[in-house]
């Protein structure tokens, strides 16, 4: 697994002694104080970068672990997002770091690269990055080896992949607390049963090879894990991911084919809205395409889980309401 950064090492024993010096206390009062909140006094200590790891963190870490993540509004990008001096204290204390990688979190990235505490990457552990279709490392778990096209750093919105960080996580929090090494593999496999399930109505969407277009391109591996293909131009993907408006032709072209029946779903991000955005909403309305919003980040009061099965039931119900000659331009 190439994205878990420096060996396992024991929980220190200083964690045990801890407590007793007022002063050392102090130092860790954020973490040791979110521990005693919760009764966890000797709780690993996990920093993440958004609510959406902390949540798979605390599925196999359970009371073991104490859970932080940096970003924790919707309000906040972190591709654009600025570490404070609280967030690189919190990450020079942490046991481990879960970030996403593939310059989605680029802040995180050079924060874990100063400190000494384990580090799990997602981007490099999911194996998407770029056009890969290489199988899971680990043993007992298939990838399904899709070939998403270029790289897409937005893997938690791949089943398999979060399947993958979860075991990774599982390993890491292992090597620190070898004593309890059983119950974080036996909460990765719960959480990987539940993927499982979600995987099996992925499958089952009524898909027939129909194109999509992405306003966003943040449930593109989710989609085409679906059955569906990426018709999104390249140039519309750059000028988004750019921050600038999608060139007059280009977007001339995916309304065209929206209007044309040949793009049968339209993926808008519920998060970003333009003027070419609802243009695009309301093509797809008069052609009765399927329409679909997502979100890039984990709704509050919703865990990873519940987020993505309402992603796949929205996908269903929305490709199941089509025509039945939807799939017909798709499949040509």
């Amino acid at each position: 697994m190439t994205a878990l950064l420096a060996p396992a090492r024991p929980r220190a024993v200083l964690r045990a002694t801890a407590l007793a010096g007022a002063a050392l206390l102090g130092l860790t009062a954020c973490a040791a104080g979110a521990a005693e909140d919760a009764g966890r006094d000797d709780a690993l200590t996990v920093v993440t970068t958004t609510t959406v790891y902390a949540d798979v963190v605390r599925e196999v870490g359970g009371d073991a672990v104490v859970v932080e993540p940096v970003i924790d509004s919707t309000a906040q990008d972190p591709h654009s997002y600025e570490a404070t001096a609280q967030d690189r204290l919190a990450v020079a204390d942490a046991d481990l770091v879960v970030l996403n990688g593939g310059g989605y979190d680029a802040f995180m990235e050079d924060l874990a690269a100063q400190g000494d505490a384990l580090v799990v990457e997602a981007y490099g552990t999911s194996g998407l990055a770029g056009a890969s279709a290489e199988p899971s490392p680990h043993e007992g778990h298939e990838h399904e080896g899709h070939e998403h096209g270029g790289s897409n750093e937005h893997v938690w919105y791949d089943l398999d992949a979060m399947d993958d960080v979860a075991d990774a996580v599982a390993d890491r929090l292992a090597g620190l607390d070898p004593d309890g090494a059983s119950a974080y593999r036996d909460n990765a496999a719960a959480f990987a049963d539940r993927l499982a399930a979600l995987e099996q109505q992925l499958a089952e969407v009524p898909a027939d090879n129909a194109a999509f277009v992405a306003t966003e391109p943040v449930a593109v591996h989710l989609l085409e894990d679906a059955g569906l293909h990426d018709d999104t131009p390249a140039e519309f993907t750059a000028a988004v991911e750019n921050g600038t408006d999608v060139p007059p032709l280009v977007l001339q072209q995916v309304r065209e084919e929206l209007r044309s029946g040949h793009v049968q779903l339209l993926a808008v991000d519920a998060q970003t809205a333009s003027g070419q955005t609802a243009q695009l909403r309301d093509d797809a309305r008069a052609a009765d395409a399927a329409f679909v919003e997502f979100t890039e980040t984990l709704p509050e009061g919703t865990s990873y889980l519940e987020w993505m099965d309402g992603n796949v039931t929205a996908v269903a119900d929305a490709l199941g309401a089509l025509r039945p000659t939807a799939s017909g331009p798709a499949a040509e």
